[in-house]
């Protein structure tokens, strides 16, 4: 059984940043764009941006949801890197709560 964890949004962010970026950069994990849409233009990027919602799969199976911006350029916009919103870490997902 799985069990859902809230906690901060640096946490997740360190759990991501360190076990399942690099499994995407090897081609291990799989990246799919479950939504995307102009971004808000409360959002403060460039116009063209899109906003997307990106589900990252092992095998078939989710293990991290995150948020990006694609600049027109196609680079990420932000911090450069996604946003993780969640992430599964052995058999509990990682939340993120308010930092």
């Amino acid at each position: 059984m799985t069990e859902n964890s809230h906690t901060s949004p640096t946490e997740v962010r360190a759990v991501f940043n360190n076990y399942v970026l690099p499994r995407v950069e090897s081609g291990e994990v799989a990246e799919l764009v479950q939504s995307s849409g102009a971004a808000s233009p409360s959002s403060g990027q460039p116009p063209g941006t899109r906003s997307e919602r990106i589900v990252y799969l092992d095998g078939g199976e989710r293990i991290a949801v995150a948020h990006r911006f694609v600049l027109p350029d196609g680079s990420i916009g932000g911090s450069g890197r996604p946003d993780p919103k969640a992430v599964r870490f052995g058999d509990e997902w990682l939340i993120a709560g308010p930092d």
